[in-house]
């Protein structure tokens, strides 16, 4: 059922948590057990939000600077099958891997194409472009030579919202997951995955 641009759909999927860990310990360690795929990485820190890859064993971004744990609020490092989602807490950082494969079970999803802040565009060089708005927002994607405006061509990242019921069989969201990017009438540009 499709309606509104939201797609209802049904597909088999598992969770787990499988992190905890004191302020101390690095999640990349985290990543590179469970995320082995080339797959995207969005990775909010305290003063900037940085959009990159990760290649199975580290981060690339545009400025190639790591960045420090201790300003870390939350990541996910995702492709089409599977999402790693990291968090801080005040002791230290939590997260869940989510992976949409035959081997989980049925749940219902509403699948949503949120489009990104960036009606303008310029190449940084052939991977990476900056897409920006008059109002300030700025964001450099691993992406060469994009051209967006602010009507069609968009950027836009494909969601998976995932439905499951209370005991009053009341719906309600119970988690959410990136999949991709999509860009100007829905191509793909998941290269990474």
């Amino acid at each position: 059922m499709k309606k509104n641009g939201l797609k209802l759909i049904e597909i088999d999927s598992t969770v787990t948590r499988p992190f905890e860990s004191k302020a101390d310990e690095s999640p990349e360690n985290v990543l590179i057990a469970n995320i082995k795929e080339k797959s995207f990485a969005v990775v909010w820190l305290d003063y900037k939000v940085l959009i990159g890859t990760w290649d199975g064993k580290g981060f690339q971004f545009y400025d190639n600077k790591p960045f420090k744990n201790k300003y870390l609020q939350r990541m996910r490092v995702f492709n089409k099958d599977r999402e790693m989602l990291i968090y801080r807490t005040g002791n230290g950082f939590k997260g869940r891997l989510r992976i949409d494969d035959k081997d989980g079970k049925g749940i219902e999803v509403i699948v949503a194409k949120q489009v990104l802040f960036g009606t303008k565009g310029a190449s940084c060089n052939d991977s990476y472009t900056e897409i920006t708005e008059k109002r300030g927002t700025s964001l450099v994607l691993p992406f060469g030579e994009l051209n967006v405006d602010d009507k069609e061509k968009r950027i836009k990242i494909k969601t998976h919202n995932y439905i499951d019921y209370n005991a009053v069989k009341q719906a309600t969201y119970v988690d959410c997951r990136f999949v991709e990017f999509i860009y100007e009438n829905n191509a793909n540009l998941n290269k990474q995955g």
